[in-house]
């Protein structure tokens, strides 16, 4: 009861109540205070109003650049692991990603080249997939 008679008291203070919500609420509101008119709807927020033309493109800089890199990634088409050819594999990326997209499985222990675990042969040299990059131009992976 303490809430009603509080609702009833600010109502009364007040010269305009604008009501929303649930039926309900209203009836804590005498008839007696004017209420403010409904709003219009409005599919435009306006929130920012003057600052409108702030996102707009400025087209003294000219055309738009891609964001992202200047060239694109450099892609090796020539990479195969265990005979299996592996498209658009980016140079540079690591050899055990590689055998992963690969779905090849190469054992691995520290992650970071020391213990030899993860050994395979590219192009006939042995190196540790978790460290070696994909280099340009053939790149023939094999586990072992």
């Amino acid at each position: 009861m303490a809430i009603k008679s509080y609702l009833r008291q600010a109502a009364l203070a007040a010269t305009l109540a604008f009501i929303c919500g649930h039926a309900p609420a209203h009836s804590f509101i005498p008839s007696n205070v004017p209420q403010a008119p409904s709003p219009q709807t409005s599919t435009s927020l306006n929130i920012f109003g003057g600052l409108k033309g702030a996102f707009a493109n400025d087209d003294t800089l000219g055309e738009a650049k891609n964001a992202g890199l200047a060239n694109g990634p450099r892609y090796n088409e020539q990479v195969t692991v265990n005979g299996k050819s592996v498209p658009r594999v980016v140079v540079d990326q690591k050899i055990s990603q590689v055998c992963a997209s690969a779905r090849v499985k190469v054992p691995y222990n520290c992650q970071n080249g020391e213990c030899g675990t993860c050994t395979v042969k590219m192009n006939g040299r042995k190196i540790k997939a978790c460290v070696s990059k994909v280099p340009t131009g053939k790149c023939s992976i094999e586990t072992l």
